[in-house]
This record gives C-alpha cells, sequence and structure tokens, in this order.
C-alpha cells in the first residue's frame, strides 16, 4: 500500500530553541526521530552535516532527502552520484535562475530532465523563489512545453512572489491544481501574500493554513491516483530559522518552530490518512 513519509528540515532545527545542529547534530537527529518523524532532509552541500545525517539515518533504515542547488549537468551529475553512494531516499533540486527567456529555461531542463530519468534514486526539482520556477506563469510555460518535469511542490512561494490574496481567484487556483499535477515530493510550511512562513497558530492566518491545507490534500489525492502499491510520498517539514521565521524586536522567534513542525506533521498525517483511507 501506498505510503506517505514526514521528514523534517535539519536547516529547520538551526538556531531552534532546544537543538543544537553545528555541536551536537547527532542528538538533533534522535530528538527528531524519537518525535515520530520517518527521516530528514539536508543540504549536500554541508559536507560534514550530510556524513551525519547519512551514517545515523541509513543504520536506523530511514529516509533521508538530499537537497542541491544545480547550475547546470555536469553540476547535477555529480550530486546525483553522491546522493546515490551516500544512501539517500530520493534528490530534490533547486535549479539556478531564474532566466529571462522561456528558451534559455527549456535549455536547461532539457540538459537536466534525461539525468534525473536515468538516475538511481529519484529526482525531483522544487518550486522555488529565486531559481528557474520563481515565477508561477513562467513555470506554468516549462510544464507545458515539458510535461515530465516532475516537481517537489513548495507552495509557499507562489503567495509571496505573486502577492496572492485570499480568496484566491479562479486563474489561481488553476495554475496551483497545474503545479499539483507535477508534484511527487513537498515541501511544507504556510506562507500569506507577505511573508513566506507564519506561525501555524496565530488565528489571523487561518485562511492561509487551510489554503496550503487544501493544496497538500489535493496533492495528496492527484499522487495517489497514479502512485503504485509500493511508492512512497515524502512531504518535508521545512519551517526555517530566521529571517524566514518572523522575530520579535530582540530578535526572538514569534511561535515556536519545533512545536509548529510537529503540529504540521500532525496536520499532514491527518491530510493523509483523510485521503488514503
Amino acid at each position: 500500500m501506498a505510503r506517505l513519509l514526514v521528514l523534517q528540515s535539519v536547516w529547520g532545527l538551526d538556531k531552534c530553541q532546544g537543538f543544537d545542529i553545528e555541536h551536537d547534530l547527532d542528538a538533533a537527529l534522535e530528538r527528531v526521530i524519537a518525535a515520530g518523524f520517518d527521516g530528514v532532509g539536508v543540504n549536500i552541500a554541508r559536507v560534514a552535516r550530510t556524513a551525519t545525517v547519512a551514517r545515523v539515518m541509513n543504520a536506523r533504515g530511514l529516509a533521508w532527502e538530499g537537497q542541491v542547488l544545480a547550475h547546470d549537468a555536469p553540476q547535477l551529475a555529480a550530486y546525483i552520484a553522491e546522493a546515490h553512494r551516500l544512501g539517500a531516499h530520493h534528490l530534490n533540486v533547486q535549479v539556478a535562475g531564474p532566466v529571462p527567456h522561456l528558451s534559455d529555461a527549456l535549455m536547461l531542463i532539457d540538459s537536466l530532465i534525461p539525468l534525473a530519468q536515468t538516475a538511481p534514486l529519484p529526482v525531483w526539482f522544487e518550486t522555488h523563489r529565486g531559481r528557474l520556477t520563481n515565477d508561477l506563469l513562467f513555470t506554468l510555460r516549462m510544464l507545458a512545453a515539458r510535461p515530465g518535469l516532475r516537481l517537489t511542490g513548495d507552495l509557499s512561494h507562489y503567495p509571496v512572489a505573486g502577492e496572492m490574496e485570499l480568496p484566491l481567484r479562479p486563474d489561481q487556483l488553476a495554475a496551483i491544481e497545474t503545479i499539483l499535477k507535477h508534484c511527487h515530493n513537498f515541501h511544507g510550511r504556510v506562507s500569506t501574500t507577505h511573508q513566506v512562513q507564519v506561525a501555524l497558530v496565530s488565528p489571523q492566518h487561518q485562511g492561509w493554513l487551510d489554503q496550503h491545507k487544501a493544496w497538500w490534500r489535493r496533492g495528496f489525492e492527484l499522487w495517489l491516483a497514479q502512485a503504485g502499491a509500493e511508492d512512497a510520498l515524502t512531504f518535508m517539514c521545512e519551517l526555517g530559522p530566521p529571517p524566514y521565521a518572523i522575530t520579535a524586536p530582540d530578535g526572538t522567534e514569534l511561535s515556536d518552530r519545533w512545536d509548529e513542525a510537529q503540529r504540521m506533521r500532525d496536520i499532514v498525517i491527518g491530510l493523509w490518512d483523510e485521503v488514503n483511507g
């Protein structure tokens, strides 16, 4: 039966109260495992950090996501080889950009897709601000031209980049639906019209929490419709440290990021159970 794996971002533990990933990453990872997460995600460029993640997760048979920023095909090929060597469950790729012309984007995509299709582990391309997928409408044009592009859906970036307002227009909902149809992996946080990461527990953000939950639920439905019995969908809770996390004048975060990560995990599991029976 297809299953859901909920991961915790190692970056999301940076400067998080009760964690010291710089000096005691082992203890941080053990705490994540004890909390019931199915694994973690880590930036492969952080070599020492990734080595620790691989050692701890591989020994327990848990999943971990490798994350990279790729500028070209040779760089991606090297990252794929390294992720496979270290035992990553999959590789999440942010593609460098944005670029001014669709033809430039397609030329780059055409050099990367064959590597992803022949890789010894799943490779997905993340929707992210400041990257090739920065603009929602530009990304839709890329998907229309290259429908085989398999995405990691981090939907938090598009409300901010496009200054979306609730209630969303039909064309905006349709655009995100197209993104969701290409998603094989998810990163999660709740964003709004002007902030990329807000507290789940704040009542003023309830509308945006509901919108993100609806997107995640729909993404799960679409993924399950084409999944095999042995497939696993990964969802990574990716609540980042400041300046992603909003802070008070004294620099303290306005919410408990670790508590919110666990709340997000429970929300996601609940949505999965709704659609997967």
